[in-house]
C-alpha cells in the first residue's frame, strides 16, 4: 500500500471525525448521563484500537474501516447525543495519539489543510 493514499485515507478520516467534535458544545437534549459518555467513549477507543491493529491490504479497506468508526460515531450525534459523539471522537483521536502518533499527526496535518482549503474556497 503506498504511503500517499495512506495519507489521502487519512485525510477522509479527518473529514469524517471532524463534523461531531465541532458539534460538542450543543445543549444536552438526549438525556445523556455520565454511564452513556463514558460508554461512548469507550466505543471511540476500542474504534481507534481496531483501526490502528489491523493490517491493510488497501486503501479501500482502510476507507471501510473509517466509514464504519464513522458509523458507529454517528448514532450518538444521530440520536441528539452531542456530548457522547464528542467524547466517541475525543476518545478515538486521544487512542489514535497514544498508540500509534505518527498516525495521529498525519491525521491532525490533513485535517488542518482541509480545513485551510475550505476557507479559501
Amino acid at each position: 500500500m503506498n504511503i500517499k493514499n495512506i495519507i489521502a485515507s487519512l485525510g477522509i478520516a479527518s473529514l469524517l471525525i471532524m463534523p461531531a467534535a465541532c458539534g460538542g458544545n450543543k445543549e444536552n437534549k438526549g438525556g445523556e448521563n455520565a454511564a452513556d459518555i463514558e460508554a461512548a467513549a469507550m466505543e471511540g477507543r476500542e474504534a481507534a484500537r481496531i483501526f490502528l491493529n489491523r493490517p491493510w491490504r488497501d486503501t479501500i479497506e482502510l476507507q471501510r474501516q473509517l466509514l464504519e468508526a464513522r458509523a458507529k460515531q454517528s448514532k450518538f450525534s444521530g440520536a441528539g447525543k452531542q456530548q457522547s459523539a464528542a467524547a466517541f471522537d475525543s476518545a478515538f483521536v486521544s487512542t489514535l495519539k497514544t498508540v500509534n502518533p505518527s498516525v495521529a499527526r498525519e491525521l491532525e496535518e490533513a485535517a488542518e489543510a482541509m480545513k485551510q482549503e475550505a476557507g479559501d474556497k
